[in-house]
């Protein structure tokens, strides 16, 4: 049996306890986590449960402590499912849940020991890369599938939370691992269309000035966030923007118009200071969900990844969930007006990084200590930006924000170079935050931690050294 049997036959134990839970009138409560992976993941599952005839409830949290995980306790559930964190609090989970059926289904680093009647689905356990092959929304897609044949038209929800995570790092920006199974099945059913274009935020929908306005991954220094400066910028490089009296999309472009985009865009970068290497991010694999009205931003699946997210970071999980459950109406609109603040709002946190000159240069890391200035669900976000651009290089960038409970917020972001060296951010943070009475983990190249405030300046001493150590294995 490969490992992808194996993962697949770790499923079986909590497709029977959803299964007994439901036939005997039990409520689902699922617990996800507020990104993108999440919010699909809890969609899947909310969808899955809906299918069933299932009582549920559905909730998205910034992060697993003991006041969630106590809070959860005191409703005094039958059947608690975690989807997209978990495996690293597996002893809390244990300390506040005995007695109640847990199932884990997530894809970062395990910490601890599970306890009894706690069903924990995790493709590392089996050997499978958790950063890159398969994401939470991905495990609860292979869940909702054996529940129920039925559910497959649920793969595209998998997909939209894999982009999310950004586990596209195969060649051309293109999933990998288990979730080439994902996206075959999709095609199959013909809901997923594929192409290598220009990755810009908007592909189908929006003008190109705007697509490239929205276009935050690559950030474009000068350009991105700024719609002015966009249709300016095409103007310049000879881009026609209207067609007759309707603004042209990206579909609607020549080849020889996207060329001359891409050179144009790779020259600005560079003189704005961005790695060559980041100009290449522009071009990719565009994942076309074909169930999707043509006229609306869900139709890509990176674009609606990203609407996903925004809803998460701004508090607004609740609409994003609706979106997964199918409501095209208000929670559309909410979630448009939601990325357009979203966006602005990334926009002014990079500006306040560039222009202070916030950020710190250690032996092995760079550090960006935001406090209040960042908010801590967006902190990370800005930090992969700064990483991307390439204005942050060679070493990993460890960010911190205050959080509205008095602790601190770290973020950790490294490349795909230094992972490939031995660094793994989520051990890294795992372990400097247990020596401050904090707790943390995460992917090799993405990583997170909360702890008192009071030991910032020294935690971040310790992940330098941590750091400096991994890497010179």
């Amino acid at each position: 049996m490969d490992q992808a049997d194996q993962f697949s036959a770790s499923l079986e134990p909590a497709v029977s306890l959803i299964r007994q839970h439901v036939g005997e009138g039990h409520t689902l409560r699922f617990v996800s986590h507020n990104d993108a992976d999440g919010v699909a993941s809890g969609g899947v599952l909310s969808r899955m449960a809906l299918r069933m005839g299932a009582h549920f409830r559905t909730t998205c949290e910034k992060r697993l402590d003991e006041a969630t995980v106590r809070a959860i306790a005191e409703e005094k559930p039958r059947l608690v499912i975690f989807s997209d964190f978990g495996s690293g609090y597996l002893d809390l989970i244990g300390g506040h849940l005995g007695g109640v059926d847990v199932i884990v289904l997530d894809h970062h680093l395990p910490v601890g020991t599970a306890p009894e009647g706690l069903v924990h689905v995790n493709p590392i356990l089996q050997g499978i890369d958790g950063a890159r092959d398969i994401a939470a929304s991905g495990i609860s897609y292979d869940l909702a599938k054996r529940i129920d044949g039925s559910n497959g038209d649920l793969s595209t929800l998998g997909i939209v939370g894999a982009l999310g995570d950004q586990q596209d790092k195969g060649p051309k920006k293109t999933l990998t691992g288990l979730n080439t199974l994902i996206v075959k099945e999709a095609e199959e059913a013909g809901l997923l269309q594929r192409r290598v274009d220009l990755i810009f935020y908007g592909y189908e929908t929006r003008p190109v000035a705007k697509a490239l306005a929205y276009t935050m991954s690559p950030f474009i220094p000068g350009l991105s966030g700024a719609e002015d400066r966009c249709v300016a910028f095409l103007s310049s490089v000879g881009v026609e923007l209207k067609a007759g009296d309707r603004f042209k999309a990206l579909r609607d472009l020549s080849e020889e118009e996207k060329r001359t985009i891409f050179s144009s865009l790779g020259s600005h970068m560079v003189s704005q200071g961005c790695d060559s290497k980041t100009v290449h991010d522009l071009i990719g694999t565009v994942y076309t969900l074909k169930a999707e009205e043509p006229s609306t931003p869900l139709r890509d699946g990176r674009e609606y990844s990203s609407l996903l997210n925004a809803c998460a970071r701004m508090g607004r999980a609740g609409v994003g969930l609706g979106i997964c459950l199918g409501d095209r109406g208000e929670a559309m609109r909410e979630a448009e007006t939601t990325v357009d603040e979203y966006r602005r709002k990334i926009g002014g946190y990079l500006d306040w990084v560039r222009q202070g000159d916030h950020l710190r240069e250690m032996e092995a890391i760079y550090i960006l200590r935001a406090g209040s200035e960042i908010d801590d669900t967006i902190v990370g976000v800005v930090s992969s930006i700064l990483l991307n651009q390439g204005i942050v290089k060679d070493k990993p960038i460890v960010a911190s924000a205050a959080s509205d409970d008095g602790t601190v917020k770290i973020s950790a972001r490294g490349t795909e170079a230094m992972a490939s060296g031995g660094l793994h951010l989520g051990r890294v943070l795992q372990e400097a935050a247990a020596a401050f009475r904090g707790a943390g983990g995460g992917h090799d190249i993405a990583a997170g931690a909360y702890l008192p405030a009071e030991g910032e300046t020294d935690f971040m001493v310790r992940v330098n050294e941590l750091v400096k150590r991994e890497r010179a294995k």
